[in-house]
């Protein structure tokens, strides 16, 4: 191999390291830019409404200590028996600036049943007195959401056949000052219902309705002794959350359809009749959260990752045409290629703001392999080279989005192609390395 040959591929190996340093302060505006996207989505959400957890209904009674007092010492709680929750979410994109936010709304149905049979035994021994008194009479419907600005019709409860809309905070049940089972970042809402009429029977059917708003996420606490919660929606790529993934789902093109099935045995927050500690509760939630817009700046950094392997097997297939056609491509000719490889990137995030990553991918591909064809071509002066150069490069790009877009898959893909690579260039090193001038017989 002569050693202007030797020269040319160690310029070749300094290059690429080079512009892949060059790519890395490309990640580091992409990391720039993914923060003022997220900034907006706050912005957004605080305007809107954040992501909403719904707990309840729950029937929350004050108990006093003998027949004769009027001040609670403490309450008692009680979940249903049976529980069934249906939402549907209908997903819409806000607009901050040229940044986008995934809000919400969504209609949230609850049904089930009670069962007050043995509350009475349970409030004697509240205290170990037999004087102990539930106050039926001051009986509280309690729902608690994650954020009240979501509330657009507030929230209706039709418990026994009576109707109550719930309205005001939390009841102190008048000075004895009762604590909040909930945690600080949930806002209970509840009203008071005359229960004393159902006590002791095991059925006391309620319903629920309300319409709220919200962004990024919406969760169900599962408090039933039974739950049935099914979570709908026209979000296309939904993920699902929570201590429990979904019985059954479907997601297609149009929505999708989630179902969970959790009885108490499941969960371990709570049972489902108790007594207030003045502690909060952590009740364990499931839900769905929806997709928000920015995630192409993800998928550009992971493009990023690549950018080594890109510039390498690039210039290496520019080495290799020249080498072919016995040309001699100049140095400077590399470096300008190079940089055309990494202004890909920055073309990438650029479009991806506007049309997405799939579409900005593609559009930059072309863009750029256009761009170094027609360099080539005015270089070598052939057409085949330049066509073939652009081809390989195209295959590197198009094998790179196929590993961006099988996550699960990536690693495996990679590793396959890499092996082909490297097979490849075994192959096409044999014509380097035997390519010597035969020696002059005397």
């Amino acid at each position: 191999m002569e050693k202007k040959t030797y020269q040319k591929m160690t310029a070749i190996s300094i290059m690429t390291f080079v512009f892949w340093v060059a790519s890395l302060f490309i990640s580091g505006l992409v990391g720039d830019r993914e923060w003022m996207s997220k900034q907006a989505q706050n912005e957004i959400a605080e305007s809107w409404s954040n992501k909403q957890d719904f707990v309840g209904p729950i029937i929350c009674v004050p108990v006093c200590k003998d027949s004769t007092a009027t001040m609670p010492y403490t309450c008692m709680y009680v979940l249903p028996e049976r529980l069934e929750m249906t939402a549907d979410i209908q997903s819409e994109t806000l607009h901050r600036g040229m940044f986008d936010a995934s809000v919400y709304r969504t209609k949230v149905n609850g049904k089930g049943s009670y069962n007050l049979s043995q509350m009475h035994d349970l409030g004697q021994n509240a205290d170990k007195e037999k004087s102990v008194k539930i106050d039926w009479k001051n009986a509280q419907i309690i729902v608690a959401i994650k954020d009240k600005r979501g509330l657009e019709d507030g929230i209706k409860v039709n418990i026994g056949g009576k109707v109550a809309e719930l309205n005001m905070h939390f009841n102190d049940f008048g000075k004895s000052k009762i604590a909040s089972i909930f945690g600080s970042d949930m806002e209970p809402i509840c009203a008071t219902a005359d229960l004393s009429a159902m006590v002791g029977r095991n059925d006391v059917n309620f319903e629920v309705t309300t319409e709220l708003k919200g962004s990024g996420e919406l969760n169900v606490a599962p408090i039933g002794q039974s739950t049935v919660l099914t979570i709908s929606g026209n979000c296309k790529d939904p993920s699902f959350n929570g201590f429990m993934l979904p019985s059954s789902r479907n997601v297609t093109d149009d929505g999708f359809e989630a179902t969970w099935k959790i009885s108490s045995l499941n969960r371990n927050d709570v049972d489902q009749v108790f007594y207030a500690d003045n502690r909060e509760k952590a009740f364990q939630t499931v839900g769905t959260k929806l997709l928000i817009m920015g995630g192409q700046y993800t998928k550009t950094d992971r493009a990023l990752k690549y950018a080594f392997l890109v510039i390498l097997l690039s210039l290496a297939a520019v080495f290799t045409a020249e080498m072919c056609v016995k040309g001699d491509i100049n140095v400077l000719s590399y470096v300008l290629i190079s940089c055309a490889l990494v202004l890909f990137y920055l073309l990438l995030l650029s479009f991806g703001e506007w049309v997405g990553f799939s579409a900005a991918y593609f559009i930059s591909a072309f863009m750029t392999l256009g761009l170094i064809g027609l360099y080539l071509k005015a270089i070598v002066r052939k057409n085949l080279p330049a066509i073939a150069v652009c081809m390989f490069m195209a295959l590197v790009n198009l094998f790179i989005f196929v590993l961006l877009s099988i996550e699960s898959m990536a690693l495996l893909a990679g590793t396959l192609g890499l092996f082909v690579v490297v097979g490849a260039a075994m192959f096409f090193s044999l014509r380097i390395v035997n390519n010597k001038p035969e020696k002059v017989q005397e």
